[in-house]
């Protein structure tokens, strides 16, 4: 067994309650630090995304100016409390100039100059204890903009002008991004350009169309009939000579001529018309009138059909051949003395699908019991084709 003195008895108690003392301190220490943890992380700021350099421009308005600067000051500790850097009246005048652009694109890029990321534009309006707040945001980087209008009462300013700036500073909110004049321009340049080469190449190849279907047609000829509408009319001369002559009859004269007339001439003038069938291409029903000058006076109607071959190669040159069955009258007395027998052949030419040149010969026989008349002519004229025009074929 060990003995102590009282000294060493009383050292030793005091030894114990230190120890004792400094336990339970660092034992308080752990649990405090335990509990203000928490407390201390959910106390640290959070740092913006991105740092925000806006230019706020001078307000405009008519207001007084203890109101402009309520204003102002609003707007600004609002900006700062969500984390903008503020130029200062001076960098702004001097970036800006003492007037500064209307334009939203010119904004843009004086902003960019000075290194912001938006311009807000200010417009203030008092009336009946609040005011009119007009703000206009424009994006340094995309020209973009944004706008928002609020009646404001004085004592719910900092809490409205708050909400509009969230808006306003949201880019779901912007416009759509402004289209440059410059790119603009270059767009509209590259479309009419690419139209111009457009009508260029198909000009180009309707030309060359045209060129390879006319070597076609002069290696390969194609037989064709004319152009135009299914009706005709057409005027025309037959001069020639009598191929008979005129024997005396007993008591009978050939059609208002005295069997004794001398003259061998033919003359005569045909008005004619004709209708296409579109059953068989080139046949045409035909019908006439003849007037006879010489040898004798008399007139001849008759009807009947006639044939335009088709054309070979390129030329509008076609032949026709028909013939028409009729009446035979004299003039002279109005009295019929036989039929009119009159077959033809033409050539044709045709200067468009409507008008046609023709050259031919036409025989006149009205027989008679005196002989009659036979006469053969050249006929010359015109004709033509009326109606919708068909396609050539």
């Amino acid at each position: 067994m060990r003995w102590y003195t009282r000294s060493q008895r009383a050292m030793s108690t005091r030894r114990r309650q230190v120890g004792r003392a400094g336990v339970a301190l660092a034992l308080a220490g752990l649990l405090g630090g335990v509990w203000l943890a928490p407390a201390t992380a959910g106390a640290q700021p959070v740092a913006p995304a991105a740092q925000r350099v806006v230019v706020l421009l001078p307000i405009e308005g008519s207001a007084t100016q203890d109101l402009v600067a309520d204003a102002e000051s609003t707007l600004r500790g609002s900006l700062l409390a969500r984390g903008a850097r503020l130029p200062d009246r001076a960098a702004i005048n001097l970036g800006l100039g003492l007037s500064p652009p209307t334009d939203a694109g010119a904004l843009a890029r004086a902003a960019q100059g000075m290194g912001a990321t938006q311009v807000i534009r200010a417009a203030l309006r008092p009336f009946a204890g609040q005011y009119n707040l007009s703000l206009s945001l424009v994006d340094a980087a995309s020209g973009r903009t944004a706008t928002r209008e609020e009646s404001i009462h004085h004592e719910d300013a900092g809490e409205v002008v708050g909400r509009m700036l969230d808006a306003l500073l949201d880019p779901a909110n912007w416009s759509a991004p402004p289209v440059d004049p410059t790119l603009a321009r270059e767009a509209e340049a590259r479309r009419l350009a690419e139209g111009e080469a457009a009508r260029q190449r198909a000009t180009t190849e309707a030309e060359a169309a045209r060129r390879q279907r006319e070597a076609e047609a002069l290696a390969h000829p194609v037989r064709g009939y004319a152009d135009g509408g299914p009706w005709a009319v057409g005027l025309s001369l037959v001069a020639g000579g009598r191929l008979s002559g005129v024997r005396a009859p007993s008591g009978m004269v050939l059609s208002g001529n005295a069997p004794a007339e001398a003259s061998s001439a033919a003359v005569a003038l045909r008005a004619e018309g004709a209708y296409a069938l579109g059953a068989l291409r080139g046949l045409e029903v035909a019908a006439a009138v003849m007037v006879l000058t010489t040898p004798t006076s008399a007139v001849g109607f008759g009807a009947g059909a006639q044939y335009t071959f088709p054309s070979s190669g390129r030329l509008p040159l076609r032949g026709t051949g028909g013939g028409l069955v009729g009446v035979w009258l004299g003039v002279a007395g109005a009295r019929p003395t036989t039929l009119w027998l009159n077959p033809y052949v033409r050539a044709e030419w045709g200067f468009t699908p409507t008008v046609q040149a023709f050259l031919g010969l036409s025989l006149d026989v009205a027989p008679a019991d005196n002989g009659g008349v036979t006469a053969l002519g050249v006929m010359a004229g015109v004709r033509f084709r009326l109606g919708a025009t068909a396609p050539a074929r």
